[in-house]
């Protein structure tokens, strides 16, 4: 008896263990596609002169169509020009494709809840707790 249980045991783990190993990967988006897909699109509309860099002017821009975005701030009007200085790594007056990619990559990561380095629908689609895509 023993014997047929050990049998039938082994031939159940034997047709259960592919099953097992094939853990499926996290379906979602990676922070290279997320930069890809934002990116972009985010440069260009901060970009409005098509120079290749933002300035604090087109940042500026963006924040007064953003109006309460900056009224929540406790410092309301120093909050654009203190979040432009942050993202401007070098401190050439301007942000680079490479400091906005790292403005994408800050993003990506204040939206992936779980830290798995994927974003989920679930994630891309939170409101909750600040996620938001873009600037």
């Amino acid at each position: 008896m023993m014997k047929h249980t050990l049998i039938a045991a082994g031939a159940l783990l034997t047709l259960a263990a592919p099953a097992l190993a094939q853990t499926p990967a996290p379906t979602g988006m990676t922070l290279a596609q997320f930069q890809a897909k934002n990116g972009d699109k985010m440069f260009s509309r901060l970009d409005t002169n098509k120079d290749g860099k933002i300035s604090p002017d087109e940042f500026a821009s963006l924040r007064k169509q953003n109006p309460e975005a900056d009224a929540k701030a406790e410092k309301a009007g120093k909050r654009g020009p203190r979040m432009f200085a942050r993202f401007d790594a070098d401190k050439d007056g301007a942000l680079s494709r490479t400091e906005a990619n790292a403005v994408m990559a800050m993003r990506f990561k204040r939206m992936d809840a779980n830290n798995d380095g994927v974003l989920t629908l679930e994630e891309l689609s939170a409101r909750g707790g600040g996620a938001k895509v873009g600037v």
